[in-house]
């Protein structure tokens, strides 16, 4: 056997021999993987063990829930108790009230404290349970410092409660589970809660989704409903914030309202200020009368002087007395009668239909300009023609002879016209001595009544 061929024998050995250590290595790679997803899936069987066993334990709970161990409680059998607190109240501490989800019926009173009171509904016997305990069930907080007292109210859950064996509610009708700690809440109306407050302290109320009453004259007050409502009786100043709302008071002397998609019903005021979008408006008599106002619908039965600035919606008066001053666009004007002692009327509106009856009015000026507008009045319109002017011009040289004098005064004629057609749009008129009343008017596009 020759070299060469040995030499091929030894390499082919060497090669099988690489071959076969290869695949061991990889034998033994592939067992470590093995025994590594075997320890995982060990793991994950522990955890799984242990959430059947957890699934198993809620299932045999829930199983043992069954409708025969539910107690029907029926509203006409549970009794109830009156709860209450009261804290002495100085002439100048501040009431702070803040609300959710629970009817307020507040009561103005002579003595100098304030009070709470509620009723409690329980099946059973409740006899060892103080009143102030209850207030803490119910989730109803009741604090007095040096100048101010702190009530707060919240949503109590079903209004159900567990004590001693005994199953109690602050109000509705539910299903209790005799036995154990669960309750059912069904059909929760809002229980009232009424607070008894001197009539001479400020109020501070703060109310989402429930319904206040307040029952009294009040100093001052400063609220903010959130969809719900309020109805009060008069107030000295009012401040009033409110989105989604319907609010309605009595008599007021200075009332400043910011409403957002809602409802505004007073009866008179001295003072009112009135900050409104997407809102309807009503009033009675009001000497003053301050608006900002989008798109709303206001309803005003008489307004000594008025000062608004409205955008879209319609304001309506029964009766102006005094003045008007109106700037907006889209917002139609429409009042019914205008005493006798008219000041003034200032409009810049656009777009509009706008009537002022000026039958009672004797004297008066008008004053109109509005391009595309229709104008019905029952006193003689004047058109407004510019008045020739005459200026005098530099002097010029090298002028022809047949232009005159270079050195003479030139005149320059500006001349304006009018036509019987476009008399709307721009005229003044008087009646009486013109002397009274002053109306200036710029409403393009609109309509405009004076009869």
């Amino acid at each position: 056997m020759n070299r060469s061929l040995l030499g091929k024998i030894a390499l082919a050995s060497l090669g099988f021999s690489l071959s076969l250590t290869s695949i061991a290595q990889e034998s033994v790679n592939t067992n470590s993987d093995l025994l590594v997803q075997k320890q995982k899936l060990e793991a994950e069987q522990k955890v799984l063990s242990s959430v059947n066993a957890e699934m198993a334990h809620s299932q045999a709970n829930l199983n043992r829930l069954t409708v025969s161990n539910f107690k029907q409680v029926d509203p006409k059998d549970l009794k109830s108790k009156e709860i209450s607190m009261e804290l002495p109240a100085a002439k100048a501490a501040e009431i702070f009230i803040e609300n959710s989800s629970r009817n307020l019926d507040i009561k103005v009173w002579d003595q100098q404290k304030v009070k709470v009171v509620t009723t409690i509904m329980y099946d059973g016997d409740a006899s060892k349970i103080t009143d102030a305990e209850w207030f803490e069930k119910i989730n109803l907080t009741f604090r007095s410092s040096a100048n101010t007292i702190r009530i707060k109210t919240g949503a109590s859950g079903n209004n159900f409660y567990r004590i001693d064996g005994n199953n109690v509610s602050w109000g509705g009708s539910n299903l209790s589970l005799s036995g154990t700690d669960l309750f059912v809440g069904q059909g929760k109306p809002k229980k009232t809660v009424t607070i008894y407050i001197p009539k001479e302290n400020n109020l501070d109320l703060e109310s989402k989704y429930a319904e206040v009453t307040i029952d009294g004259s009040l100093n001052k007050l400063s609220a903010d409903i959130t969809n719900g409502g309020l109805e009060l009786g008069d107030v000295n100043k009012l401040f009033l914030r409110s989105k989604y709302s319907n609010v309605s008071i009595g008599n007021t002397k200075t009332a400043e309202v910011e409403l957002i998609n809602g409802r505004f019903i007073a009866k008179d005021a001295d003072d009112l200020d009135l900050d409104t979008k997407y809102a309807t408006i009503e009033a009675g008599s009001v000497k003053k009368l301050m608006v900002r106002s989008t798109n709303d619908e206001y309803e005003i039965e008489e307004v000594g002087s008025i000062v608004c600035r409205k955008n879209y919606g319609n304001l309506r008066i029964t009766k102006l007395n005094n003045s008007m001053d109106l700037d907006g666009t889209n917002a139609d004007v429409k009042v019914r009668n205008i005493g006798p002692s008219l000041e003034s009327i200032k409009i810049n509106d656009k777009y509009a239909d706008i009537r002022l009856p000026m039958r009672n009015v004797k004297n008066y000026n008008v004053v109109y300009h509005g391009a595309y507008s229709t104008v019905y009045a029952g006193f003689d319109k004047k058109p407004i023609v510019d008045k020739e002017e005459t200026k005098t011009a530099p002097k010029q040289e090298n002028i022809s002879a047949t232009a005159g004098n270079a050195n003479s005064p030139r005149p320059i004629v500006v001349r304006g016209y009018s036509t019987e057609s476009d008399s709307d749009n721009h005229f003044t008129a008087s009646v009486g001595d013109g002397k009274g009343a002053k109306l200036d008017l710029k409403c393009q596009n609109c309509t405009v009544d004076f009869k």
